[in-house]
């Protein structure tokens, strides 16, 4: 379960390197559908850090880059559609046994 938690948390959030893409319109376009994040339905919010995924985090004492995806006005179900906001912040993640499974969106203001 653990384990499981795990990869569904480095899957949702985790992008480092950060992937080649030509501009952060469709970096999250591209990176929502490439991780299953908009079936069934898109999914509102997700952040990606781009920072390796091995480290243990509660409150990081670092700053990460990170992109964060918002869901669009235009977007509907099956057609996706996201803006991008990318900047350097600290997060939080809750942890299981040592790997970070949940990262805290509330956190990232």
């Amino acid at each position: 379960q653990t384990r499981a938690s795990y990869q569904q948390f480095v899957n949702q959030h985790v992008d480092f390197p950060r992937s080649r893409v030509p501009n952060n319109q469709n970096y999250c376009d591209l990176l929502m559908q490439r991780r299953g994040l908009t079936r069934p339905a898109c999914k509102p919010i997700n952040t990606f850090i781009h920072a390796p995924a091995g480290q243990n985090l509660y409150d990081s004492t670092g700053t990460f880059r990170v992109t964060t995806c918002r869901e669009a006005p235009s977007s509907r179900p099956r057609r996706c559609r996201y803006r991008a906001s990318v900047r350097v912040t600290r997060v939080r993640v809750a942890c299981n046994s040592n790997l970070p499974v949940h990262l805290e969106p509330t956190y990232l203001s």
